[in-house]
């Protein structure tokens, strides 16, 4: 029977990291370090041709070769980059980190509720601040299958907001500490600050981004996009909203948080702040916009409540009620806001049933520089307007200029139907008649007598105008003075189910008299109040 001898290899091996390391090897001689899992060979001597005398390092599974990589440098390859200087490739990858590192996948299937608050708790509540960057979500759809929680100091950004969704269902994001305390825990020294969130869409059904004790935090470019159609049944008490948060406690209010070029569409309530408590909070809404809702912003406030919010160049398009609406609560600012079919149920802007804006309070809540389609649509022949855009605004200004054709008449014929519930009216008006022109301003206010032997009597006007030049005999003299405006009550009246009152329409008419005048046009904007 033949003997079979079986040989074995092996090389010099110790451990690296004792006594004196590694030592120098020969040429072409291997080394095993089995304390660090690494193998080396002998470069060999200069005189066999060796760049130098020393041991190389060969790659195993064990080694990182990220860390190994050292030639990555900004530009090398540019002449006109000359002081960038290397990096490890392990150094530069990680100056960005995405939810897909953690685990979470866009495929609009796999629940990422684990995959985003692993992340969370890695980055934003690790205590080396080194760690804690812009969190990106590359497009795709991330669902979540339950509530999930984001730290104080989260900053997460989408690669674009179409294409990066979160789909939260029925879900609520919900808000927590850096320690990961919960609302029930929160003072006004440890609660969820300094919050961003940017470019995605918060995809829901009555899931609600729940902002109750957050404060100092931005939300720019986010779209919450929900499921409401219009004329679809909601109580604006209880329905869930898109951003919803609750003040109790002056120490842990929801204040100095921004909006800006956010979009909330399709939803039923789109803000919803509730408050028990008199203190004042600071929210800014700056260019965002409103499209299809039932009502945009609701707050159910308490008397002499601070809202000292700002709503700055914002688009209500396509709002059933309100695109504003409070309870009570002082020193709301809304500013070069643009409504276009608000307050109208299911109509159009020339039959309104509601109020664009309705402040619970009268005091500092105004309306500055806006704009609505509704004042238009009650020029001539409309005679629907008991409701006006705001309802008891210190102030309200808007810069539309409406216009409407004049004609000849003997008698008075209707202009503009206006509400009786505010309390003065200025029109700033340009009237052109043939080729001349007149300049004036209206003013007409109304009274508080509502008794039926008075009914219209309450109401006047003054009409302040000049025309050039300005005398009886000079050309158009007869046709600019012999133009007259007159107002009254009217009629139709409509029935305002949140107050429980009878509203009147008050009617601007004028007379344009068939021997002197001549057909034109006229061209005005309006400011009133209460």
């Amino acid at each position: 029977m033949a003997v079979v001898q079986i040989s074995k290899i092996q090389v010099r091996r110790g451990q690296k990291n004792s006594s004196s390391g590694v030592p120098q090897l020969s040429s072409a001689e291997f080394a095993w370090a089995v304390d660090s899992q690494e193998l080396f060979i002998g470069n060999g001597s200069v005189l066999e041709g060796a760049p130098y005398v020393g041991n190389t390092k060969i790659l195993t599974e064990h080694d990182n070769i990220l860390e190994l990589a050292s030639s990555y440098q900004f530009a090398s390859d540019d002449t006109s980059i000359s002081l960038s200087i290397s990096r490890s490739l392990q150094n530069k990858l990680d100056e960005t980190v995405s939810v897909a590192d953690f685990g979470a996948v866009g495929d609009g299937s796999t629940d990422c509720v684990a995959a985003f608050e692993t992340a969370f708790t890695e980055l934003f509540r690790n205590a080396n601040d080194i760690y804690k960057k812009t969190l990106l979500i590359p497009n795709g759809e991330y669902l979540f299958t339950s509530d999930f929680a984001v730290p104080s100091g989260v900053i997460l950004r989408g690669e674009t907001q179409q294409g990066a969704v979160l789909n939260i269902g029925n879900n609520n994001i919900r808000f927590v500490t850096s320690q990961g305390l919960d609302l029930g825990d929160f003072n006004s020294t440890n609660r969820p600050t300094n919050i961003q969130f940017s470019n995605f869409t918060i995809k829901r059904t009555t899931g609600q981004l729940t902002l109750s004790g957050v404060a100092d935090s931005e939300f720019n470019a986010v779209k919450f996009l929900g499921v409401y159609n219009l004329g679809d049944s909601t109580t604006i008490a209880t329905a869930p909203a898109a951003v919803f948060w609750q003040n109790s406690l002056v120490g842990t209010r929801t204040t100095n948080v921004t909006f800006e070029k956010c979009v909330f569409q399709e939803n039923a309530i789109s803000i919803k702040c509730l408050q028990n408590t008199v203190f004042d909070t600071s929210i800014r809404f700056q260019d965002c916009e409103f499209f299809v809702n039932n009502t945009a912003i609701y707050v159910e406030g308490v008397t002499s409540q601070g809202i000292r919010w700002q709503i700055n160049d914002c688009e209500f398009e396509e709002i059933a009620n309100q695109a504003f609406r409070s309870t009570a609560g002082q020193g709301t600012l809304i500013q070069r806001a643009k409504f276009s079919n608000v307050g109208n149920g299911l109509g159009n802007s020339a039959n309104p049933n509601d109020y664009m804006v309705y402040f619970g309070e009268k005091i500092g809540n105004v309306l500055v520089d806006c704009s609505s389609d509704r004042q238009q649509a009650a020029t001539v022949g409309a005679s629907t307007a008991a409701f006006s855009e705001a309802y008891n605004s210190a102030g309200v200004t808007f810069v539309d200029k409406n216009y409407a054709l004049v004609y000849l008449s003997d008698s008075f014929s209707p202009l503009v139907a206006l509400s009786a519930q505010n309390k003065f009216t200025e029109i700033n008006y340009c009237l052109k008649l043939g080729e001349h022109t007149r300049y004036g301003k209206l003013v007409i206010t109304i009274g508080d007598d509502l008794s039926p032997a008075s009914h219209g009597s309450d109401v006047s006007i003054t009409d302040s105008f000049t025309y050039s030049p300005n005398t009886l005999i000079s050309p158009g003299g007869s046709t600019m003075s012999n133009f007259e405006f007159s107002v009254s009550k009217s009629s139709n009246t409509v029935l305002d189910d949140s107050t429980a009152a009878v509203i009147d329409t008050v009617m601007l008419t004028y007379k344009n008299p068939l021997a002197t005048g001549i057909a034109g046009s006229i061209s005005y904007d309006m400011a009133y109040g209460v």
